[in-house]
């Protein structure tokens, strides 16, 4: 089974579905606390501008994280449409 590697959640095109594989150490609990998770499958809905915010979605929620937060988040593809 060939898989893409992980990629930043920063990277992500708009609109493409992903699960969380890694979360920084040190933003593991500030970012459960948002409901993200390692494991978590969400998709990407907005990436403002001059290294603001991106804006995901998990299940029903929408959670926004900061570009340098993001960045550190490893996501792959669950599919590609």
């Amino acid at each position: 089974m060939d898989a893409s590697p992980p990629i930043s959640l920063a990277d992500l095109p708009l609109g493409a579905r992903s699960r969380v594989v890694a979360v920084p150490p040190d933003e593991v609990a500030r970012l459960a606390a948002e409901g993200l998770h390692r494991g978590d499958t969400l998709e990407l809905e907005v990436a403002l501008p001059l290294g603001g915010p991106v804006v995901v979605r998990l299940g029903r929620a929408r959670v926004a994280i900061g570009r340098s937060v993001a960045a550190g988040i490893l996501v792959e593809a669950t599919d590609r449409s």
